[in-house]
């Protein structure tokens, strides 16, 4: 299979992103280390951002971090993404602040427990129990470890969901799907980075055969919330969120695709960097005021 063209898939604007987010990484890549990068980067990249109002606090005995909108038609639940290991309230300020921002709803940002020092199902345990303690109309969202959080807890919860927003989802085991092999070697996400990531997300464990784990592990798609489900094209994910947003439709739900074309995994972060990546993450605030304002049939 030949290897896709990057510098031809992507952009000016993108590639000089990826130069720059290559300048963080550090010269001894241990798990300590990574995460003191991967914050430096989420904070630099992190443009002046609009005044919202937001205070910390546990919900089901979880830290988590909400932003208060101004027209909070339901309470979006954010889930950020990471591998199970990178990433905090920090990582994601700027991208819950402008959610909330764009869309007026409260966001709610979850602090869950990382991987190696709390493997699975910490971080699972963790999600299902700041859904339990709630009782708002709730819109599941979250970004690639962050999106598996939102589709497994809407799995479990699908009665208790109003919605569901998965972006670059992980949703199935490594190597299970073309565009795993495809994009092996893309920016930001390699399929060895994902393999890395599950391996520290178990410690050792044997994998769990559980939608819990993987969403797509599962074969129960029936009566699950309507979602939107964005994709990026030079992602070794891709394809997962494709098959989700089918099976959802093929068990008689709504789905909503929206595959982003010149864009690779995270692009989240580059937003004020690229046209291309503001505009997706634009496409996931229409989403999400789509969510909110999504009425049942009445039959």
């Amino acid at each position: 299979m030949p290897e896709p063209d990057y510098a031809a898939l992507l952009d000016d604007e993108i590639h000089a992103y990826l130069a720059y987010n290559a300048s963080f990484m550090p010269a001894d890549p241990s798990l300590p280390n990574i995460r003191k990068a991967y914050l430096a980067f989420c904070k630099a990249v992190q443009p002046d951002l609009p005044d919202i109002a937001f205070a910390d606090a546990p919900v089901g005995g979880v830290p988590t971090r909400r932003y208060h909108g101004k027209a909070p038609d339901a309470l979006v639940v954010y889930f950020h993404g990471g591998g199970f290991v990178l990433g905090n309230l920090e990582s994601h300020h700027g991208i819950c602040t402008e959610i909330c921002a764009r869309t007026g709803l409260d966001v709610l940002a979850v602090d869950y427990r990382l991987a190696p020092e709390h493997p699975w199902p910490a971080h699972f345990d963790d999600a299902l129990a700041v859904v339990d303690a709630l009782g708002e109309k709730l819109i599941l969202a979250g970004d690639s470890a962050g999106a598996t959080l939102a589709a497994a807890v809407t799995l479990r919860r699908r009665e208790r969901v109003h919605g569901h927003m998965l972006i670059y989802p992980w949703l199935d085991v490594p190597g299970e799907h073309e565009s795993f092999r495809k994009h092996a070697k893309a920016p930001i996400l390699t399929a060895e980075a994902l393999q890395d990531f599950e391996a520290l997300r178990l410690s050792g464990q044997p994998r769990p055969d559980t939608p819990d784990y993987f969403p797509l592990l599962g074969d129960d798609f029936n009566a699950l919330p309507p979602s939107y489900i964005s994709v990026a094209d030079c992602d070794p994910l891709h394809d997962e969120g494709v098959l989700y947003n089918t099976l959802h439709l093929f068990s008689g739900g709504e789905s909503v695709l929206m595959e982003e074309a010149g864009l690779m995994h995270g692009h989240l972060h580059a937003r004020h960097h690229s046209a291309r990546a503001m505009e997706a993450f634009e496409h996931i605030c229409e989403g999400l005021n789509n969510l909110a304002a999504w009425e049942k049939p009445p039959f």
